[in-house]
């Protein structure tokens, strides 16, 4: 059995995954993670445990302690590389590029099977390009939905911003709407504007939280893919390209 996580800036996603068989996956607020860790060992008390972590050391070395605590054997942590199964890293220094990219990028590319762009729209809203040959051609980070809205909404008296997801990218006719409608509208602008300077016939694969919502403003067709850094940190795992410690 392996436990997969994905360390985000705010949420956690796991998946436990056996073969092909999923006995659960989720998603929690990244400070009940210890309590998530401690349910799982009381029903599976052999686990190998696959990390991708955009935290600070300090995070991955408590989270680090309390496998080993749970489990005896130390957690993996995926890492970007320079080339990772036939994805080669566009980076001068490839380990600056985040290892949620990275590893978004390797699932997409390999699910793609050609050339394609991958359009991440959670706490930032990335967009990563991949040749047919594997070669990322470089990519964007924006702010996402939410910061864009706090950044806005925090320099404004007056203006309340609708709670529910935009989904539309028609003027506004009240304040709200236009804000909701327009921060949705630099998003999608934003896409639009990375695939036309690009060029060429990208598959498109979205994930992240808004990701779903963006496709469908976008109406540029692509696919919707909810778990695409777990997929990632699946596939590389399990090509046995794991360095400095074995999970096994």
């Amino acid at each position: 059995m392996i436990l997969l996580l994905d360390v985000g800036n705010t949420l956690v996603k796991w998946r436990l995954q056996d073969a092909g068989r999923i006995p659960g996956q989720g998603a929690r607020p990244r400070g009940e993670v210890p309590g998530l860790l401690e349910d799982i060992a009381k029903d599976f008390a052999a686990v190998q445990v696959w990390i991708s972590s955009v935290a600070n050391s300090e995070y991955e070395s408590s989270l680090g302690e309390q496998v080993c605590r749970l489990w005896r054997r130390e957690p993996w942590f995926a890492r970007t590389e320079a080339l990772s199964m036939g994805l080669r890293n566009s980076y001068r220094q490839p380990a600056q590029l985040g290892v949620d990219r990275w590893l978004a990028m390797l699932a997409a590319w390999k699910q793609a099977r050609s050339s394609v762009c991958v359009v991440d729209s959670g706490s930032a809203l990335t967009i990563d390009f991949v040749s047919p040959g594997g070669e990322h051609r470089g990519g964007y980070i924006l702010p996402g939905l939410d910061s864009m809205q706090q950044a806005l909404l925090s320099n404004t008296d007056r203006v309340l911003c609708d709670a529910a997801t935009p989904d539309q990218l028609k003027p506004g006719n009240s304040t709200e709407e236009a804000v909701d409608n327009g921060l949705l509208l630099a998003q999608a602008g934003a896409v639009a504007l990375a695939l036309q300077r690009l060029g060429g016939n990208f598959s498109l694969i979205f994930t992240g939280g808004n990701g779903a919502v963006l496709q469908r403003c976008l109406q540029l067709g692509g696919v919707y893919s909810e778990h695409l850094v777990l997929d990632g940190l699946y596939l590389l795992g399990q090509s046995g390209t794991r360095s400095g410690v074995d999970p096994a």
